[in-house]
């Protein structure tokens, strides 16, 4: 069997695709699989034809690779793929339609708006401004007043068809992370200075993390169960990552769902699986088993 690991894209995201591109076509290199790696910065579909792979493996992050537009095409094509399907990938990278659909479901999540242009109304604060549709904390924003707000969704705005504005909740930073159904061990993060934005991301020792976080057994439970809610909710696949804050009262409110979670050497997901006993080949292979799952 012969793999294409499509990585890279035109996205801000970017580099941290290359880098988990990278990841992953060395881990399933050492488990002996036939692997090519495919840089989707242009002619994405064509190289993966050319390639005469048997599989994808997506590792692209944002944009085309993760909104179900890349997974949608691969379908036509009837070439099999890592990770959710189109609709899954849709939804879960549209910030807005996934908190429309969860709060069908009662899912806990901070109050928030959809801004398309400069006609808004806000008045809580301290509020989270960000692109409605990115990763990474990519032009993530705190705001603490009016004027704050108005002057970041203006800027915002120059570079982001729409943005979401969210209640800022006060409370403690957890992941959690599902690999093939199975609910990793939670991770809380806690970043030395500042929030956990794209330097403390992807830069080493710029964050602690703490796994399995430190919380009592009913509200590990809680954000256990909540979360693989919303993973079978999307229709999720292969694996995910739902982010959340753990507020004062113990409520886990609902951020985001990433339906292809970063792989690098600071990622959240292969810390997760490394904290469950799977080395980073175990988890590569595993999200590669899971294709033949859903065929």
């Amino acid at each position: 069997m012969k793999i294409a690991v499509v990585c890279g894209g035109k996205t801000n995201e970017r580099e941290v695709s290359l880098r988990t591109g990278e990841a992953v076509y060395n881990a399933l290199s050492k488990r002996g699989y036939e692997v090519c790696k495919i840089d989707c910065a242009e002619r994405c579909l064509e190289k993966i034809m050319e390639s005469k792979a048997d599989m994808v493996f997506i590792a692209l992050h944002g944009g085309d690779g993760e909104n179900g537009t890349l997974q949608a095409a691969l379908d036509m094509l009837s070439i099999p793929y890592t990770g959710s399907g189109k609709k899954a990938s849709m939804l879960a990278m549209d910030k807005f339609l996934t908190k429309i659909l969860l709060s069908y479901y009662n899912i806990p999540m901070p109050k928030f708006t959809l801004v398309e242009n400069k006609n808004y109304s806000w008045n809580h604060f301290p509020a989270v401004v960000k692109p409605r549709e990115e990763g990474s904390s990519v032009d993530v924003c705190f705001v603490y007043n009016e004027k704050e707000l108005h002057q970041t969704v203006d800027k915002l705005l120059n570079r982001h068809d729409s943005l979401l504005i969210e209640e800022a909740i006060s409370g403690r930073e957890l992941t959690v992370s599902i690999l093939r159904g199975e609910v990793l061990p939670i991770i809380e993060i806690k970043p030395h200075h500042g929030f956990y934005n794209y330097h403390n991301k992807y830069t080493v020792g710029s964050t602690q993390y703490i796994i399995p976080a430190v919380l009592p057994e009913v509200v590990e439970k809680l954000c256990e169960n909540i979360a693989l809610k919303i993973y079978n909710i999307l229709n999720c696949r292969g694996m995910a990552r739902i982010d959340m804050i753990l507020s004062k009262g113990n409520i886990p409110y609902i951020l985001e769902v990433n339906t292809i979670p970063g792989m690098t050497e600071t990622s959240l997901l292969p810390k997760a699986a490394s904290a469950k006993g799977y080395s980073f080949e175990d988890m590569a292979q595993a999200i590669l088993q899971s294709v033949n799952e859903r065929l």
